[in-house]
């Protein structure tokens, strides 16, 4: 009687093809991961002003004219963190107010290739006095740190001194100014976190291997309602009454 030959184990066969199987998942997980990275930066948020905003100026060379008074706080409020940013401290290259800030006057100038950026407080109190009403907070955009982009003016996202962490993260603020055709100020701000980092592979809570991962370019829109041509200093809007005990 013939012995019957004892089969292979079916695992021992199976083992080194799911290891390849693994490597090759594994390589082209990578290649992905490298090819998202190339591909520039991932957005939140929309570039461009909202729709609901209404349509931007335009012109056949550079950009519009973004000279005139404005309102703040906005009309209209649109960006991935809800309807309003966050309060946060001026860094350069950042609006040059609190984005929380109270009732103000926003005078923008442009001349010979400048843009001035003036903030002045509004005061309706009869009974508050404040020194903020009359004096203006200022800060001037050369031609090196503006340019024009689809007929927006863009403020050049600017390194901020000591803004990278150990890990090598960081943020560049920066934004963009529209002219819509009602009128208003379209306001966009811009946060770009660069020296972001993923896995190339996740299993029980570890990672293994590292990647450059895209950075993330995150906008938040404003819209401002337009007061005045601004060829000219916008009077004083202080309500304070001398003795007055009572808004």
């Amino acid at each position: 009687m013939t012995q019957a030959l004892a089969l292979p184990s079916h695992s021992g066969i199976r083992t080194p093809h799911r290891r390849v199987q693994r490597m090759r998942w594994v390589a082209v997980s990578a290649m992905c991961c490298l090819a998202l990275a190339a591909c520039g930066p991932e957005l939140q948020g929309s570039p461009k002003p909202p729709p609901a905003f209404g349509a931007v100026q335009s012109r056949w060379f550079g950009c519009p004219s973004l000279q005139g008074v404005y309102a703040w706080p906005p009309v209209e409020a649109s960006g991935v963190h809800g309807p309003r940013p966050t309060n946060h401290r001026w860094e350069q290259g950042s609006l040059p107010f609190y984005a929380n800030a109270p009732e103000m006057q926003v005078w923008v100038q442009q001349l010979r290739g400048e843009t001035t950026l003036r903030t002045r407080t509004i005061n309706r109190a009869r009974n508050v006095r404040s020194v903020l009403t009359r004096q203006w907070s200022l800060v001037t955009y050369g031609g090196a740190q503006t340019r024009c982009s689809s007929g927006m003016l863009d403020v050049v996202p600017q390194d901020v001194a000591g803004g990278k962490e150990a890990s090598g993260t960081g943020v560049l603020p920066g934004f963009r100014l529209a002219l819509m055709k009602d009128g208003a100020l379209a306001v966009g701000t811009r946060t770009l976190s660069t020296g972001n980092k993923g896995s190339y592979f996740s299993w029980g809570g570890q990672s293994y291997g590292s990647y450059d991962a895209p950075d993330v370019e995150t906008w938040t829109w404003l819209k401002l309602a337009r007061t005045a041509a601004g060829d000219r200093e916008p009077p004083v809007m202080d309500a304070h009454v001398p003795g007055a005990t009572t808004p």
